[in-house]
């Protein structure tokens, strides 16, 4: 999936968070979309994911960028950015 419209709130979330651009960029590339409510998806790394990004950046940058999701509105806007700290539903 290609990034698109990142929010001034995601844009905020990702800079409390220490989130770099390249990670986003890096998360739509090899992350997985799963359907959330009202509309809504997130996109994560699945095992799949973090396998392909374990060859491509430094070990390093993967355990921090591992457990990252990005929130999408049904406009494909990017809403916020966080870590993971619970398993994400599939519905």
């Amino acid at each position: 999936m290609k990034l698109g419209i990142v929010s001034s709130h995601a844009r905020m979330s990702m800079k409390r968070r220490g989130i770099p651009p390249l990670a986003l960029e890096t998360l739509f590339a090899y992350g997985r979309i799963e359907h959330a409510p009202h509309g809504s998806r997130v996109v994560y790394f699945s095992r799949v994911g973090k396998a392909a990004l374990s060859k491509l950046h430094p070990p390093k940058q993967i355990d921090r960028w591992a457990d990252m999701y990005a929130v999408l509105d049904p406009q494909n806007e990017v809403i916020t950015v966080g870590y993971r700290t619970n398993r994400i539903r599939r519905h």
